[in-house]
């Protein structure tokens, strides 16, 4: 067993954010700990509330866990303050022994073309240079990219090429439900080789928190000693029957449920 820490925002519905990253890590074994960054919270009328947490007190949370708790392995979601940001990279700039797999979930419903591009500028030059794993989705991968599209394995594959340039050292992009075709395809970008991840096209509605399920998947493989590649083939199984079994909520929304792999 490991202790790992994650980054995150909280996902009051239970899908995705920490909750997930923290349920995630049990369901493979680990212990997790967290800092807590944000609170996103689904309104009634299906619009997204944000509060961020103090730059300060995220920082202190941080510390605190680096002083008491032994880590080798950090995972980074949403962060959605470009200062926070910055300051969580120069602090773990000084602990270049964590492996940190960065899920660089981005927030920009309520923001302008200004904080967005500001925010992503600061991803670029404080966090993926420092990661060892970056897993975005289609919508990230092509603002990191700044591609116009991503729909072909072509567009995918020179979509990894160019984030890989930002400093990461494997880059997964998470092409899911968005992806055209009859199966939901990830893509492994590993030097110049790519490996690419399917599984059968799930309609299930229970999909709330996949993408940061598989992020924090691939943090537990990595912290216990597999290599990239069957990390990111073990976390694409785990979600897949995370999703099968999903949590069904009301008014049409559903979770991913992080202990669907122990029914198989």
């Amino acid at each position: 067993m490991s202790n790992i820490l994650t980054i995150a925002g909280s996902d009051t519905l239970g899908g995705g954010g920490l909750q997930a990253d923290l349920k995630t890590f049990e369901a493979f074994g680990h212990f997790g700990v967290s800092a807590v960054t944000c609170l996103a919270t689904v309104m009634p009328d299906q619009t997204f509330q944000i509060q961020n947490i103090e730059t300060e007190t995220v920082l202190a949370q941080i510390e605190a866990i680096l002083h008491y708790v032994p880590l080798t392995t950090i995972k980074i979601g949403l962060i959605n303050d470009a200062t926070t940001l910055e300051k969580i990279g120069h602090l773990l700039q000084k602990q270049p022994h964590l492996q940190i797999i960065t899920d660089p979930v981005l927030a920009f419903k309520e923001t302008t073309d200004k904080l967005q591009q500001h925010y992503l500028d600061s991803l670029k030059e404080f966090l993926l240079p420092q990661s060892l794993v970056v897993t975005p989705n289609l919508v990230e991968a092509q603002l990191l990219s700044g591609l116009p599209q991503i729909q072909t394995r072509a567009e995918l594959e020179q979509a990894a090429t160019i984030i890989q340039s930002l400093g990461p050292q494997h880059v997964v992009i998470k092409g899911g439900q968005r992806f055209p075709g009859d199966d939901a395809i990830d893509l492994l970008h590993s030097g110049t080789t790519n490996h690419y991840l399917s599984a059968p096209r799930l309609t299930s509605a229970t999909r709330n928190g996949a993408g940061c399920t598989l992020s924090a998947a691939i943090t537990a493989e990595i912290a216990s000693g597999h290599a990239v590649y069957p990390a990111v083939k073990a976390a694409k199984q785990f979600v897949y029957h995370g999703i099968q079994n999903g949590i069904q909520l009301r008014h049409g929304f559903g979770n991913v449920r992080q202990g669907g792999s122990y029914e198989f």
